[in-house]
């Protein structure tokens, strides 16, 4: 049989110098040993004088029978009431204690773990059947949209078909066109020949010839009119049925999700791009804000001149140009990025050279400025795509800001390359 451990004899030995402690204020003052004294200023006694303190007492049983006396069960645990009583066969009694105090410590924390696994069994079982819930919900939104995306394929295939023979006609009414003008030029030529003729005047019998060629003529120019009238006519409803035909691909190409599950009627039926989200703490004009969205996997679209002439602004106009192509081809190598500059005017030297491998240049078609074609890119691009406009332009901010786009100042683009 071991000895009783110091550390399960701390209630005794604390209350021990308390006892101690209050007996000096008493008249006579209460006797104790005098090696206690140290201890007494202290609030707790540190482990490793639980021993020393023990042993001290242990050595004066009259002192020790005194605190045995008046050691109250509120007061001391049982093990150190059977210490400080100090009878025969007190470490077995008191190692039968901690036994089943140790087994009763053990039982509860079983109990406190099992209770622990129960709700956690129970959480499991509530998100595993939300999570059922919400699949069966998704199953079915689903299968709704294969069946109306089937339907938008069906109808798509019937409007490419009326597409071809929209297509197949108007190239038709177009040679039809050509074929009458020619013929009505060809007719006009012959009656300004036969008029010019007849004002010469006839010479003997062949002058009723020319009269009768000259009213041929003129039959035939008014029958070359008339044909290139109704070519013109059949152009126009032609050039119509397009324009019904493009109507139509619009509305096809905008499904009504009003009709799904748990789809939230709205006024505009299209999903809205959403912005790229910028860490806590970063303006959205800085350069840590552009080194962020350059870094974000978006579809990055720089208005070309905008940009290289507040970066180089003392260099000529083709200069300019190469220098952001050359840093921003840097920028896309460097970070994997998708970007697209887009300059102003296809007839400037340089807007026909071979694409680049990285990065993709645009330049806009006559009539048309970078802006609009910025705006077209943006339209373009699925709005589950997220896309970074970079310029300073008002007018064009606040356009792809209403289409969910982030906007990079050009200043705060040129500081990240």
């Amino acid at each position: 049989m071991g000895e009783v451990e110091h550390r399960h004899l701390r209630s005794a030995l604390e209350f021990a110098l308390l006892i101690a402690t209050e007996g000096q204020k008493r008249r006579p003052p209460l006797d104790f040993p005098r090696e206690l004294k140290p201890f007494l200023a202290k609030p707790r006694i540190p482990n490793s004088s639980l021993g020393r303190v023990r042993r001290i007492i242990e050595a004066d049983d009259v002192f020790r029978s005194a605190i045995a006396a008046g050691a109250l069960p509120e007061l001391v645990d049982d093990v150190g009431r059977l210490w400080l009583v100090g009878h025969t066969g007190w470490e077995r009694r008191a190692e039968e204690l901690l036994a089943a105090e140790e087994s009763e410590r053990q039982t509860k924390d079983l109990e406190r773990d099992l209770r622990r696994a129960e709700r956690r069994r129970h959480a499991a079982e509530q998100a595993a059947a939300r999570i059922q819930a919400e699949v069966l919900v998704r199953d079915q939104i689903i299968a709704v949209r294969d069946a109306e995306l089937d339907d938008l394929r069906a109808d798509v295939a019937k409007v490419t078909d009326a597409l071809e023979e929209v297509r197949t006609e108007l190239i038709d009414t177009r040679n039809e066109l050509r074929h009458a003008r020619d013929r009505e030029a060809a007719a006009v030529r012959r009656a300004d020949a036969a008029a010019t003729d007849a004002a010469t005047g006839p010479r003997g019998r062949g002058g009723g010839d020319e009269r009768a060629r000259v009213a041929h003529g003129t039959v035939e120019a008014a029958e070359a009119a008339r044909m290139a009238a109704e070519v013109r006519a059949r152009i126009d409803a032609a050039l119509e049925a397009s324009r019904v035909f493009v109507s139509e691909m619009e509305r096809l190409s905008t499904p009504d999700e009003r009709s799904l599950p748990g789809a939230v009627a709205s006024r505009n039926p299209r999903r809205n791009r959403s912005p790229i989200p910028l860490p806590g703490g970063v303006i959205s004009t800085s350069a840590q804000a552009a080194e962020h969205l350059v870094r974000a996997d978006a579809a990055i679209l720089i208005d070309g001149y905008n940009v290289a002439k507040l970066g180089w602004p003392g260099r000529p106009l083709d200069e300019q140009r190469d220098a952001l192509v050359e840093r921003t081809e840097n920028l896309a190598r460097r970070h994997g990025a998708d970007v697209t500059i887009v300059f102003d005017g296809d007839s400037v030297v340089g807007a026909h050279a071979p694409r680049r491998r990285t990065v993709r240049i645009v330049f806009s078609p006559t009539g048309v400025t970078a802006d609009d074609v910025i705006r077209s890119e943006v339209a373009r691009l699925p709005v589950d795509r997220a896309v970074v406009v970079v310029t300073n332009d008002r007018e064009i901010v606040a356009d792809v800001r209403r289409a969910g786009a982030n906007v990079v100042p050009s200043n705060a683009y040129i500081a990240t390359l």
